[in-house]
């Protein structure tokens, strides 16, 4: 019976509606409207902890009579009954999230569609989009939808997870390849064409000059249209496998010269494989600059 009672009591609460709380705690002045006997309380009083979102508290009676006479309130005249707390909250309304959204990206060129967003009732607070928490979309294109995953800041310390689907690009000067470029290929400069189009945020840094392009050799073949990429590009060996180089071998004070040709590539300060094509022998030697390369025996060598 006791418990059908309570029961009773919670539904005729819950039916009456709650008192919504906007901060961690219930203080005297969000309850003096239905309580008036708290009216001589200091409103800044704290009368209990404001249950969590989404969650219901109900102060009963007794727990209202205790807070009275610890604070010394006199409730002769009052007729005590239990009270349903929550915590404030609302929808997030569609310009809050796509500023927030707007923000987080910081970019002048945007394009933004807010496809859906979180819609359960939060708390008042700061809405924070990560970089790194938007999913990327298949071959990075900015005409798909993706999920970006972020935080509703409120109180001190607490947060919600909230996310929101869009389709997101930005305007962007790229630097693309004005006809197919062979693997292992110098790019020419007029390989290389500059054009203004949308793409996704947040990509790695894109190659903005085409100076840093120039002059470097293709990795792979880059077809007619593709845009540049930094891991599509190799800087040019000084030297390159079978050309003829001057090769100076140092032994203390004793210096010797030969020609031989070059078995392997690399840059300077590079350690190569060169043939003496007088006895066949091979041997390495560090590069020193174009065309250049030394050899420093070991001690017994």
């Amino acid at each position: 019976m006791r418990t059908i009672v309570i029961a009773s009591i919670f539904a005729a609460v819950a039916q009456a509606g709650c008192v919504a709380v906007s901060s961690d705690r219930i203080l005297a002045r969000d309850l003096r409207d239905a309580l008036p006997f708290l009216q001589g309380l200091d409103p800044a009083t704290s009368i209990a902890f404001t249950p969590r979102p989404g969650v219901q508290r109900v102060l009963s009676a007794r727990e209202l009579s205790l807070i009275a006479q610890k604070n010394g309130l006199d409730l002769s005249g009052n007729i005590m009954s239990s009270i349903c707390v929550e915590r404030a909250a609302r929808p997030i309304l569609p310009e809050d999230m796509r500023a927030a959204l707007l923000s987080a990206i910081s970019a002048t060129d945007v394009e933004l569609e807010l496809i859906e967003f979180s819609s359960e009732p939060l708390p008042p607070g700061r809405l924070e989009f990560r970089p790194a928490n938007l999913g990327r979309p298949f071959r990075e294109s900015p005409d798909q939808p993706v999920i970006w995953r972020g935080l509703l800041h409120y109180d001190s310390q607490s947060s919600l997870p909230v996310w929101a689907k869009v389709k997101v690009s930005i305007g962007s000067v790229l630097l693309v390849a004005a006809e197919d470029i062979p693997s292992g290929s110098i790019i020419k400069p007029t390989q290389v064409k500059e054009i203004r189009d949308r793409q996704f945020p947040f990509l790695l840094v894109s190659i903005q000059s085409p100076q840093a392009i120039i002059g470097k050799i293709a990795r792979r073949r880059i077809p007619e249209g593709q845009k540049f990429v930094l891991a599509a590009l190799d800087e040019p060996t000084d030297i390159t496998q079978g050309d003829r180089v001057r090769v100076r071998v140092v032994d203390g004070s004793a210096t010797l010269s030969l020609d031989a040709v070059a078995q392997s590539s690399g840059k300077k300060g590079e350690s190569i494989l060169v043939r003496n094509p007088s006895t066949g022998k091979n041997f390495r030697a560090i590069i020193d600059e174009k065309g250049r390369v030394t050899v420093r025996p070991s001690p017994g060598a």
